[in-house]
């Protein structure tokens, strides 16, 4: 299909990351190993977090899996929540869709939609990486101590509506959606359909069951 050649491609470049070598600067940090990558070190935290979601992963947890000491990693990341802010923006950089590129390379809004949630389906169900959405499941079950934490992956999911949304209109000015077309209700849709997505690959789904999902999804673009 040639859909999904065009996602593979689009995962192939966003899975790098930077390393950073160590200068005198890290050297002189006091308990700070050596040859400290801090991208290496964002990478393993991320993949905690995304896993156990930010509650249940412990400073413990963070200090062990990047064999730092808890001052250490205070030193270079401030404090938990900063950490997994920062986690946050690496996921969004190395692992999570293009959502900007492929939207402004598919030449109709509903390819456009269509690639976006192939793409994803790529993303969520991964053998080597922890399944789902980490802006989706990393603060699905925290307690109300969490609630600023919680509302700033909030916006962040809201934000990636908002482009679904603009894509959408988009897609009037250039004729290839109605102009009475439900935008905010197409938006909804799919945005319900991708965070199920997620929930699925976490209970298990393969990638298959979950591009037959989206195919099904396809297919009601026509009912709006």
């Amino acid at each position: 299909m040639i859909v999904m050649k065009i996602c593979a491609a689009f995962m192939k470049n966003t899975h790098d990351s930077i390393a950073i070598p160590c200068g005198d600067r890290a050297k002189k940090k006091r308990g700070r190993p050596k040859c400290f990558n801090e991208q290496q070190a964002l990478e393993k935290a991320m993949l905690l977090f995304w896993e156990h979601g930010y509650e249940a992963t412990s400073i413990s947890d963070l200090t062990h899996a990047l064999q730092l000491t808890a001052p250490s990693l205070y030193s270079s990341f401030g404090d938990k929540t900063g950490l997994f802010y920062k986690c946050i923006d690496y996921y969004l950089a190395h692992e999570a869709c293009p959502i900007e590129a492929i939207f402004l390379e598919a030449k109709t809004a509903k390819v456009a939609f269509e690639l976006f949630l192939y793409d994803n389906v790529q993303r969520l169900a991964q053998s080597n990486k922890p399944t789902g959405c980490m802006l989706v499941v990393a603060t699905m079950s925290c307690s109300d101590n969490a609630q600023i934490v919680q509302h700033n992956i909030l916006e962040k999911r809201l934000k990636t509506k908002q482009t679904m949304l603009d894509r959408l209109r988009q897609g009037v000015e250039n004729g290839d959606i109605k102009i009475t077309a439900p935008l905010q209700e197409i938006a909804d849709f799919y945005t319900t359909v991708l965070q199920g997505l997620t929930i699925q690959a976490r209970d298990g789904a393969n990638v298959q069951q979950l591009q037959k999902v989206v195919e099904h999804a396809m297919r009601s673009w026509e009912l709006f």
